[in-house]
């Protein structure tokens, strides 16, 4: 018998938190998922976090927020509090009048201090002449809009804040890994605490009692409905607390169920009539332990109701059971891990619970395949597709989520100059897939804008004198866009098209590659190898990197790790501290990334961090690969079949979930960036037809761009010049049952496999 006085280190209790968390998560029980995080502070969910700033619910967010940290914490935690008063003021004057809404931001604004060591200027900007007219034009703003800017600038101020650091990024976990892992200890699901997931909830409600998280408790009590705490019931009822007592009651029961659920509820209404002072004052004194009956009658009622007759005892366990056993699995497998770690990721798991079984699988692939459900898309009409008609070759292009969402292209026209064109469309017109499940055409939706100011600005690049040196890159900050095309860094104002500034050379050497930094910095990478660290507000350089033989082809920042990874034509990847800017580690394509059978390196044309900037995707022309930062350890690689073309362009989708890597055979193969496994495939031939239409040219994606917040949607610009905007039909991602095809049939899904 485990000594009952065992102290478990914190590291597995975090590890045993992030277990449940994820459980929660997968069971769909979102309540009790939240309110842990809350309770536990582990993990700061920013994606549950922007929802409720978005949805206008700027208490749940004020509150999950508060959680974790306070507005006297530090700077960045007082900017988020004083962002979020600022804008509950602002739509609280557009519902309620200036004065009410006034009183409440005032009201806010005493609980946020003024440091001194950054004095009263940002305080005094929050209730600026500017910022108190906001209701004057709310009426006229897209609050959506608004609210998702919002949403950028305080997921900046978090990752930035002291308070959150470590919690911003949930671990990687293998699916089902808590249920798995008592499963696995467990096995004997027939048995009390075998490996049923009821007997894995009863663990977690003891962990959650003994942690004291009792918010979260009961909630996931309700949640779950295995257990009916009694003794919270009473405890609530003796509180005069009745709205918690009914609420509690409802989710397991109803007043329907049985004349027992009905008298339970009806006593209850007895109790809140209790608490009127109208009773008391009728009520002789000693009439008073009417109170006392009407709660006995309550658990009375409840061991005697059918609907809760099995949910009322709890088993007894030894304490900290759950604990206890990740504990002990934990000193088990770290001696025979590879690196004795404490990660979460190497805990052993059953299999057939993380995943089905292979021969399983080709078995469902199959059955996908006579219902359609393994996607190969081979036609327009089989998804959502926008065309965007414009010719020269595509050379960059960007998705930008700011007052509306901007496509932002740079390609090259006949006349041999470097243009940039600007589309525009709102979020209710992003929306296009909900309105028709065919192409769309003019008459059907209404075309994104083709941008040109009043002026007839064009923003055009000066080119490098040999097709050689025509290496195209640009960015945006702000509201400028920084782009070269083989000679200097020009620099555009996005609203008049005027060319403001340009910096930099002609003569070699000259920018290939550049990325913003935080700290208004400018990383600009040269066709020499080198990389210049350039200061935007002194105009000067900072540093500059030596670590390549050859040309940088791309630059990628982790914010997460405070690193720049770059990429060479010499087939070398570079880390770089961006704190004290020396070379932290590098390597070599030969011998890090896939040994080819002619033993050649490729060419790695593109790096990007994942949205959580944990991983690097590394894209080279026969292979991507996934490595972890700043290490740059190799976790997975994907090589396709050897009668494929050469991969041209591989992206994230914005939650990360999927990657889409292009080819020049014409299409689109859509990944699952965890296993690297394919989900779909978009064949491209007949979504746009060549110039002129009697020709065949062979048409590929050059680069593909996802959607800052639509998952499955990404911009495909074309080698012949064209843009398409794609997006699957229903309500399902790539590669999943849409609403239409699902008939309903799931006698082949895991849930029967076990």
């Amino acid at each position: 018998m485990a000594d009952s006085t065992m102290i478990l280190d914190e590291t597995n209790r975090k590890n045993l938190i992030f277990l449940i968390l994820q459980f929660l998560h997968e069971e769909g029980y979102e309540k009790g998922l939240h309110l842990l995080e809350q309770d536990s502070g582990v993990f700061f969910d920013y994606s549950y976090f922007s929802t409720a700033i978005t949805n206008g619910n700027w208490k749940d967010a004020e509150d999950y927020l508060s959680a974790f940290t306070s507005p006297d914490a530090n700077t960045f935690s007082r900017k988020m509090f004083v962002d979020l008063y600022k804008w509950k003021f602002s739509e609280a004057s557009d519902r309620s009048g200036c004065s009410e809404s006034v009183s409440i931001f005032s009201k806010d604004l005493r609980r946020i201090p003024v440091f001194k060591d950054d004095g009263f200027e940002d305080l005094v900007d929050v209730i600026a002449l500017e910022d108190i007219r906001i209701p004057e034009k709310t009426g006229s703003v897209d609050k959506a809009l608004v609210r998702a800017s919002l949403c950028v600038d305080l997921r900046q101020l978090a990752e930035s804040n002291p308070s959150l650091c470590g919690k911003l990024v949930f671990p990687n976990l293998n699916k089902s890994a808590l249920l798995s892992l008592i499963a696995l200890i467990c096995p004997n699901s027939n048995g009390r605490m075998g490996g049923s997931k009821e007997d894995l909830i009863r663990l977690i409600l003891q962990f959650l009692h003994e942690a004291k998280y009792k918010n979260t408790l009961h909630r996931l009590e309700q949640e779950t409905k295995i257990f009916f705490n009694l003794n919270y019931l009473a405890e609530v009822m003796k509180l005069g607390e009745m709205g918690k007592a009914e609420e509690y009651l409802a989710a397991f029961t109803d007043k329907h169920a049985n004349k027992y659920s009905k008298a339970m509820f009806l006593e209850l209404q007895k109790l809140k009539c209790a608490e009127s002072t109208a009773w008391n004052a009728t009520v002789p004194s000693g009439s008073l332990t009417q109170k006392a009956k009407l709660h006995m009658s309550v658990a009375m009622l409840a061991k005697k109701n059918p609907a809760l007759e099995d949910k009322l005892s709890f088993p007894e366990m030894e304490k900290s059971r759950l604990l206890t056993l990740l504990k002990q699995t934990m000193d088990w497998w770290r001696p025979h891990s590879c690196n004795n770690s404490k990660s979460l990721e190497h805990i052993p798991v059953v299999q057939y619970l993380c995943g089905e079984p292979s021969s399983l699988k080709q078995i469902q692939q199959n059955r996908a395949k006579t219902k359609g459900r393994l996607k190969e898309i081979n036609h327009p009409s089989e998804c959502s597709a926008l065309v965007l008609p414009d010719f020269g070759q595509i050379k960059g292009m960007r998705f930008v989520d700011v007052k509306f969402v901007l496509y932002i292209f740079s390609h090259w026209d006949h006349i041999d100059d470097a243009t940039h064109k600007l589309w525009t469309w709102s979020t209710g017109q992003n929306e296009f897939c909900k309105h028709t499940p065919r192409v769309l055409k003019e008459d059907v939706f209404p075309k994104p804008r083709l941008h040109q100011p009043m002026s007839g600005e064009t923003m055009e690049n000066e080119i490098a004198t040999s097709g050689e040196d025509s290496m195209s890159c640009f960015a945006i900050k702000g509201s400028y866009l920084f782009s070269t095309s083989g000679g200097k860094i020009a620099v555009f104002d996005l609203k008049s098209f005027e060319r403001v500034a340009a910096f930099g050379s002609t003569i070699k050497p000259t920018a290939t590659y550049f990325i913003f930094i935080p700290g208004d910095l400018l990383a600009v990478g040269l066709d020499d190898g080198s990389i210049l660290i350039h200061c935007l507000s002194s105009r000067k350089i900072k540093e500059k990197l030596d670590g390549h033989d050859q040309r940088i082809t791309c630059l990628a920042f982790s914010r997460c790790f405070n690193v720049l990874v770059s990429s060479g034509a010499d087939g070398k990847l570079c880390v770089w501290s961006t704190k004290s800017w020396v070379k932290l580690t590098s390597i070599d394509s030969i011998q890090n990334f896939c040994t080819r059978r002619d033993n050649k390196s490729s060419l790695v044309t593109q790096i990007q961090f994942d949205p959580y900037q944990i991983e690097l995707l590394v894209v080279q022309d026969k292979l991507i690969s996934g490595h972890a930062a700043p290490t740059l350890d190799c976790l997975r690689q994907w090589v396709p079949d050897e009668s494929e073309a050469a991969i041209t362009c591989a992206t994230y989708s914005s939650d990360g979930e999927i990657i889409y890597v292009g080819f020049r055979s014409e299409s689109i193969k859509i990944l699952d960036s965890k296993t690297f496994l394919m989900k779909c495939r978009i064949n491209l031939t007949s979504f746009t037809q060549p110039i002129p239409i009697n020709i065949r040219v062979k048409v590929y994606p050059s680069v593909v761009v996802a959607h800052p917040s639509h998952p499955s949607q990404i911009s495909v610009g074309l080698s012949n010049g064209r843009v398409i905007v794609l997006q699957p039909l229903g309500r399902g991602g790539w590669g999943e049952a849409t609403a239409l095809e699902d008939d309903g049939d799931n006698s082949d899904g895991p849930e029967h496999c076990c």
